[in-house]
Order: structure tokens, then sequence, then C-alpha cells
């Protein structure tokens, strides 16, 4: 049967309408139509619209989770579709006795951050919301706000970036301490010996007890008279023992006196300086020092009583983790620690001494740039102790009170400041040049022997040596 022009250009279009309808895909790329091959692909963002057409009258639809999608037939061939929240879900459409099957993604609304206008420091990165995050980011906080700005909601974009920052930190700690000391101290002890009278003055623990009954040569304090009694000092009439004594006395006339006087002045500075490479976010630790034994009494079983050694570590230790925040900004986490062995506060354990600990420790986290230094923590410390001992009454006596009584004085200064600098490293190029090691210069000294014994003046100059092995 022949058609018309009219009737056959109808069913040409009819035809093609048809095929369009057949393979409809909305918003989406050919990938992800290749992904379901029997279905439409309806893409549409979070709270937007997309119309499906259809080329026969639509008579049913039904949406597979309404949470994701809803549908509305606007007229007998067009539905339109509105996405509500990120998923995927199932249309079906009837126009006839088979319906059409539709697959409706529901992604994040598209949009990319323009770095020029918001952002500086993501002018090299691509931001896409709710899609992905790509390209390079100057540093960690640049970084983290550009994962928010991809996030969407509480889902998160895949992130293929990358943070262009060197990850070795040095880290120069510098541990300084002053201690300074005065003591002032006066003792005087006094004894006399007349006939068969003895009497005396002497400071706290300087008179240990009295003897009756002559003392054969003489007094008790070679007096040319039998003494009655002998004054037993332990300290042998010196009231102060590490303190400078003035003596006087006369055998004569049985006359003994010690007044002791001492003034004394000390500093003493430690200073150190440990130095730690670490990689960003990573921990690392320093020890330069040593290890002290401490006796363990065992208890219980066949090993009670018996005696077992423990070490416990001393000196210069340093722990610490950078993370490095951009090419400026450094956090650290840092806890510098020195001590020193301690025998004045030592106690004794099973006939062994064992010293105890002075510490100076800090422990906290700083944020700085490189280069900088900050100070970290310190220490001014002052303490003063202050003692009289005297005889009641007679030790208030203007100017004679001074040989009544005994005084001492002892002040204490002390600070203690603890510096950090960190500094972005890079490793040594490949057979670059070392840097001058300590003691480097005299590895290859080797002095002849008469100019060890005729010339050698303790300077120990690696030009006073000749060279050579």
């Amino acid at each position: 049967m022949k058609l018309g022009y009219g009737w056959a250009r109808f069913a040409r279009g009819a035809a093609l309408g048809s095929m369009l309808g057949a393979v409809l895909v909305l918003g989406t790329q050919g990938a992800q139509a290749a992904d379901i091959p029997l279905q439409r692909v309806v893409q549409v963002e979070a709270g937007t619209h997309t119309l499906v057409r259809e080329s026969a009258v639509i008579k049913r639809v039904a949406v597979g989770d309404p949470a994701i999608a809803d549908v509305n037939v606007i007229n007998g061939r067009e539905v339109l579709v509105s996405g509500k929240k990120l998923g995927i879900t199932s249309l079906m459409v009837w126009t006839g006795p088979n319906p059409i099957e539709y697959r409706i993604r529901v992604g994040a609304i598209k949009d990319p951050v323009q770095p020029a206008t918001t952002d500086p420091e993501l002018r090299e990165a691509v931001v896409e919301k709710g899609y992905s995050l790509q390209g390079k980011l100057p540093n960690l906080t640049a970084h983290r706000r550009a994962q928010i700005a991809a996030a969407n909601g509480k889902d998160q974009a895949p992130d293929t970036s990358v943070v262009d920052l060197d990850t070795q930190v040095l880290t120069q700690i510098k541990i300084a301490e002053v201690n300074r000391t005065v003591a002032q101290r006066y003792g005087f002890n006094f004894f006399k010996n007349v006939g068969n009278t003895t009497g005396g003055i002497a400071g706290p623990g300087g008179l240990t007890g009295v003897q009756g009954g002559s003392v054969s040569g003489g007094g008790g304090f070679n007096s040319p008279s039998p003494a009655p009694y002998q004054l037993n000092s332990g300290s042998g009439f010196v009231p102060l023992q590490d303190a400078f004594s003035l003596v006087f006395g006369s055998a004569a006339d049985g006359l003994l006196g010690v007044l002791s006087v001492l003034e004394g002045k000390g500093m003493a500075r430690v200073l150190a300086e440990p130095s730690l490479t670490a990689m960003s976010g990573q921990t690392a630790s320093f020890l330069a020092g040593g290890e002290f034994p401490i006796p363990v009494a065992q208890g219980g079983g066949n090993t009670s009583g018996a005696i077992t050694i423990t070490y416990k570590e001393f000196g210069v230790r340093v722990n610490l983790t950078p993370t490095v925040l951009s090419r400026d900004r450094i956090a650290l986490k840092v806890a510098p620690e020195v001590s020193d062995l301690d025998f004045t506060a030592a106690i004794q354990l099973n006939g062994v001494a064992v010293p105890a600990l002075s510490v100076r420790r800090t422990d906290t986290t700083v944020e700085l740039g490189d280069g900088e230094s900050f100070v970290i923590s310190g220490l001014v410390s002052s303490n003063l102790v202050q003692n009289v001992d005297k005889v009641p009454w007679l030790g208030d006596v203007p100017i004679l009170g001074a040989f009544f009584k005994s005084a001492s004085t002892d002040r204490t200064n002390r600070e203690l400041v603890m510096i950090v600098t960190p500094h972005l490293v890079r490793p040594l190029a490949r057979a670059a040049k070392l840097p001058s090691l300590p003691g480097q210069a005299y590895d290859s000294t080797t002095p002849d022997y008469g100019r060890l014994v005729f010339e050698e003046k303790g300077d120990f100059k690696p030009a006073d040596y000749g060279f050579g092995r």
C-alpha cells in the first residue's frame, strides 16, 4: 500500500520519536548509561527538577524510594522528577501493558569553588562540591578547607589532591640553667680553766660531753694546773668545721677561744643544646646520658630476699612530634628533660648508696614558623634560709651578744630557660660535601716522638702536629 507524502513524513517522525524514547538519557554521561544498558538513566541534582517525556500517553507511574526522588505527572506525556537527597532509586512509567523502567540518580549540586575569588590558596585545586577534590594545595589548613568545600553534608568527596610541603623538621632545643648560692655562717666557742673551775661557751653540737677528774699532764686545755673537768668537743673546739677559724688562747691562763666565720659564694651553669630531626606527624626521641643501677629486693617464693638490678636513665632527653601545617607554620609537641645524679639526697639500700635525680622537665605543644624561636618554659626561683642559735638573754645583749650565739644565712637563686627552634630541612644531595664533624681536624694527626717530648705545650692544635698516617 502506498502512502502519501504527508503520511510518510508522519510515519518517519513517529519512528524517530520512538527511537529517541528508547535511548533517553537526561543529564548523564555515556559511561553512566553504559552501566545500565537496559535502563534509561535520569540524572537530577538534589533540590532541582527535570522532565521525563514519553511518546505515548502515560497511564501510571511509580517511584522506588520517595525519600530520594519525587515524581508528578504534569500532563499526558510528561513526568516531573524532583531530587530530594543523594541516592539512587527507580522509576516505572506505564504507557502500555509493559512498563518503561528508569534509573534515577540524585547527586549533589555541582558548585566548583572559584579559587581566584573565594580562596587564593585553592587556585591550583579543583573543588567540586559533593564530587571530588583534585589538584595541588599549599598547606594542611588549605587542604582542610578544600575538604569542607568539597563535602556535602556528612558525605566525603573523593580526594586525590596533593599537599606540597616539606615533611622533615629539624628541631634545635637550648636548655640553659644558672644556679647561684651564697652562704654566711658565724660561730664562737670559748673555754676557761681557773684553778678548780672550768667554764666555757660552745655552739649547738660543738660539745659532746663532760669528763670528771683531773687530766694527766695538766688541765683539759693544756693549763699548768690540774683541772677538775675535761670538756670533750667533737669538733676539736671548732664551731664550724668547714669555716675559717680564728684561734686564740693562753696555756698559762687556761684560756682557749675559737671564732669561726664563713662566707661562701658559688655558681653552676648547665647548657644543653640537643637537636633532632623527625618527619611530620612522627614521634622521635633522643637521649644523651646514661643509666645507673638500682638494687631491688625481691619478695615471695624462692626468690625472697634476692637482689636484682634495674636501671634508671638520666641525662638530656628529648621527645618531639612535629606537624608541618604550611611552609611557614609548624605545630610542635616537645618534651625536653635534663636530669643529673644527686648524691646529697641518696638513700642506702642493702649497703649501696642509690642517688636521687635532679630533674628539669617540660612537656608542651607550640605553633611557630620555620626558624622562629619560642621560650617554652622558664623558672626563676630564690630560696633564703636564715638561722640563729643563741643563749637566751645573753645573746640579745648588744655587741657582747655576738659571743653567745651562732648564725647562718643561705641563699640560692636559680634561673632556667628552655627554647625551641624548628627548621624545615631537606637531605643533602648525593655526593655532597658533608660539614666538618667535631674533632675531624685531628683524624690524620700523627705527632712524632721528639715533638711530643720536647715541644708539646698541651694546646692540642692540629697545626702543631705532623699529618699523614
